[in-house]
């Protein structure tokens, strides 16, 4: 038979080459941050619960400039796509010095308001000074030298994101994994002052959270000098350092325009997980810590999906700009089918495994059947996540980035958070309760996103549209 560029094997193919740098760049990221953890744990809660403000903090800002990376890589794949190479490059260069402006803004922001922001995100800032307590304080011996770090956070992931947009998803996982070695062995010296174990004393004063602060900002500096140098260096940008001399106004503004629901869409999210937590540790200590182990053993399972939805925006931006809208609908069809089967297996394994990965905690048997039946329960649910995951990317390759911000607010402010507090505090069910209020806003956003998905509002030529 023929060779035809959209039968089915072929569609899989190319998504699953394009998906699996991702999903093993996510699972590094999460292993070097267990790593960092466990180095950390080793000069006490104190250290632990200060760095762990931190990263939250540093979460907070890269979902503040979602709007740039994302929408930005919406832009490129359909560029490329289209074959429009001028726009491409006028795109990559505006993006890479408005990232450079952008870290500009946040180092400034970490080293003259870090130590306020600490106090705002524990809360020590609406208590009389004789009850605060010394976290922010600590965490901003963290934050003042990250603060060089962080001028090279966002270029850097927008350099990512634009690689992994033009195709090249290899490339940024591989100077990913050598950003992560660096950063764990960097951690070691800094924390521990260069000690052999068993063999030598440490070379230098151990410098703490300090040594983590500064393993992390040469490795974020490395890795975006890096990812800039290959951004450039593609076959498809060919661009110069001298070539980033100023902004292009329109291509900012279209960048922005699409893609800020993305970053509201990040704080709608962020903030409906506070609800949820706020209201699992109303029921108890127990129940909240049960609710956030159970989520460690989920989240391992949904890599698949957060790689596979890049993939699918990928492959569907650069047919949507070849003004190829069969093959695009072909893409998503595809995608869906094997999120469709890899997400409810993946949790299914590790509902098998939970009890043999539970006896690393020290927790009662009680809360440990409370973890095994929620993650339980989650593979009901899991081609819900599957949908929730994925189609949003579908939605925000053709620029309709407003639909799943709309869909997240609906689905937890119209069902989860009713139900959560009716069923879980109101009615007393508790835990059970609160849980099939997160439940039913994870099945409501996922039938809402899939009867949307039908109406086709993400075939959209954005290439053409703005060139």
């Amino acid at each position: 038979m023929p060779f035809r560029p959209d039968q089915p094997s072929r569609l899989q193919s190319r998504l699953f080459n394009l998906a699996w740098p991702i999903i093993l760049q996510i699972y590094l990221f999460q292993m070097t941050g267990v790593v960092d953890n466990l180095m950390v744990g080793q000069f006490g809660e104190q250290t632990i619960a200060a760095l762990g403000i931190c990263l939250q903090l540093n979460f907070f800002v890269i979902i503040s400039y979602a709007a740039l990376t994302q929408g930005g890589a919406v832009m490129t794949a359909q560029f490329r796509g289209a074959r429009n190479r001028e726009a491409l490059r006028e795109t990559v260069a505006t993006l890479i010095i408005a990232g450079f402006l952008i870290g500009l803004l946040l180092c400034a922001l970490y080293l003259f308001a870090g130590e306020w922001l600490l106090s705002l995100l524990t809360t020590d800032l609406f208590r009389p000074p004789e009850q605060r307590s010394a976290l922010p304080g600590l965490g901003y011996e963290y934050l003042a030298v990250i603060s060089v770090g962080v001028l090279f956070m966002a270029p850097g992931q927008i350099a990512m994101h634009l690689l992994q947009a033009l195709g090249d998803t290899r490339t940024p996982m591989r100077l990913a994994l050598y950003a992560n070695v660096f950063n764990v062995v960097g951690n070691y010296i800094f924390l521990f002052g260069g000690a052999v174990p068993g063999l030598t004393g440490p070379l230098f004063e151990p410098m703490g959270l300090r040594g983590v602060a500064i393993a992390t900002s040469l490795a974020w500096c490395g890795q975006t000098l890096m990812m800039l140098a290959t951004l450039l260096r593609h076959e498809q940008v060919a661009l110069s350092w001298r070539d980033l001399r100023g902004l292009v106004w329109t291509r900012l503004r279209r960048v922005l325009h699409i893609g800020y629901p993305l970053s509201l869409d990040g704080f709608l999210w962020q903030g409906s997980a506070f609800v949820y937590a706020m209201m699992f540790n109303h029921v108890g200590a127990e129940a909240y810590a049960a609710f956030l182990i159970a989520l460690i053993i989920r989240s391992l399972s949904l890599a698949p999906g957060a790689g596979y939805q890049q993939a699918i925006a990928i492959a569907v931006g650069q047919s949507l700009g070849a003004n190829h809208r069969h093959r695009a609908r072909a893409y998503v069809r595809a995608g869906l089918r094997s999120v469709s089967v890899v997400l409810p297996l993946l949790g299914l394994i590790l509902w098998l495994l939970a009890p043999w990965y539970l006896q690393l905690y020290d927790i009662t048997p009680e809360t440990r059947s409370r973890i095994i039946w929620m993650v339980g329960f989650g593979c009901l649910y899991s081609l819900a996540t599957a949908m929730t995951i994925t189609i949003p990317g579908v939605l925000r390759s053709g620029g309709d980035t407003k639909a799943p911000m709309v869909i997240t607010t609906l689905g937890f402010a119209v069902i989860g958070l009713p139900l959560s507090y009716l069923l879980g505090i109101h009615l007393g069910f508790g835990l059970w309760g609160v849980f099939a209020g997160f439940a039913a806003d994870e099945i409501a956003k996922a039938i809402i996103m899939r009867l949307y998905l039908r109406r086709e509002t993400w075939l959209n030529n954005l290439a053409r549209d703005t060139a």
